[in-house]
């Protein structure tokens, strides 16, 4: 009985066991190049997946960047476009402005000349009516001398209204020579002279030290003078008339004076129409005026650029505000 060889464990019949092992090696072999071939192709797929995303976050970035160099030459262009409104508008503005100021000069150069020319007629007419009343007068009756009397009367109130047309002319063509003032020393002097003019009224006044402005000292006497008076005129009923001057705080300026009284007052309704030119809100009867002088009081505190307003209440009295702008202030 012949005696064969045994053979290794898992190799196949007839094989030597060396072709064995290197068969399970090259299908071990064969197993990896599949498993990374498809680990490529996976990777090549995933590379691809990022170039597609790339190419189209590329072209998303062309467009946007075209997008924006669009909006920046439209943006240029509306930028010129308003460039030149706003050119234009300036010179409209400055033409227009020139005009204006060429128109008001006309104007008050034309209201000083009538307000002018106006006094000789009237004194014509004042003494006319005088020598009547004078040379005449006991051949009229009743009724001929209270016409006499209302000619004299209406020139006399015509003669104010023109010196109040030529003041308002004037403080808006006279040149300002700015200076320190001491308001509180120019409202004491017009106090006294109030005081002079009527020693009978018993007026209490507040005036408040130390007041001081840089200010053209005529024009800002003369808005010191129309409000005094006039706090002075409307308190003439009251028993215990006040008048207060003094200094307060103002946001848009370093000063801000007033003055105050517990006169008649007005209906805050109307405070518009203070500072407009013949414009009252009380009968000439009740208080005589031409409604001249807060307009002359606004022109003034314009020109040292500043601004005026007033608050009040019918039978409370009433208080006008003025302010100066910073520069001449002090």
């Amino acid at each position: 009985m012949r005696m064969g060889v045994a053979r290794p464990a898992g190799t196949a019949p007839g094989y030597p066991p060396d072709r064995a092992d290197h068969a399970r090696a090259t299908l071990s072999l064969l197993e990896d190049f599949v498993e990374e071939k498809q680990q490529l192709k996976d990777t090549q797929l995933a590379v691809l997946n990022i170039l597609e995303d790339a190419t189209a976050d590329r072209l998303r970035a062309e467009a946007a960047v075209k997008a924006t160099l669009s909006i920046l030459e439209e943006l240029g262009a509306a930028q010129a476009e308003i460039g030149a409104l706003n050119a234009e508008l300036e010179v409209r503005v400055d033409q227009r402005t020139a005009e204006l100021m060429v128109a008001n000069k006309n104007l008050e150069a034309f209201t000083y000349s009538v307000a002018h020319d106006l006094r000789s007629p009237l004194r014509a007419l004042s003494g006319y009516s005088e020598a009547l009343a004078e040379d005449y007068g006991d051949r009229l009756d009743d009724t001929g001398r209270w016409y006499a009397d209302r000619i004299q009367a209406a020139t006399e109130r015509m003669g104010k209204l023109i010196d109040d047309l030529l003041l308002l002319a004037q403080v808006s063509r006279t040149d300002m020579n700015t200076e320190p003032v001491d308001l509180s020393a120019e409202v004491t002097a017009i106090t006294a002279e109030l005081h002079a003019r009527e020693p009978g009224r018993a007026v209490r006044f507040a005036i408040h030290d130390g007041v001081r402005v840089i200010a053209d000292r005529s024009l800002i006497r003369t808005v010191l003078q129309n409000l005094v008076e006039n706090a002075w005129k409307f308190t003439a009923k009251r028993q215990d008339a006040t008048i207060e001057f003094g200094g307060t705080v103002a946001e848009d300026a370093r000063v801000c004076c007033y003055v105050r009284d517990n006169g008649a007052g007005f209906d805050p309704e109307f405070s518009s129409k203070l500072f407009q030119p013949f414009q009252r809100l009380h009968a000439v009867t009740d208080f005589p005026g031409t409604g001249i002088g807060l307009a002359s009081v606004q022109r003034i505190v314009e020109r040292h650029g500043g601004r005026v307003w007033a608050e009040g209440a019918v039978g409370h009295g009433a208080t006008f505000y003025f302010t100066l702008s910073p520069a001449q202030a002090r």
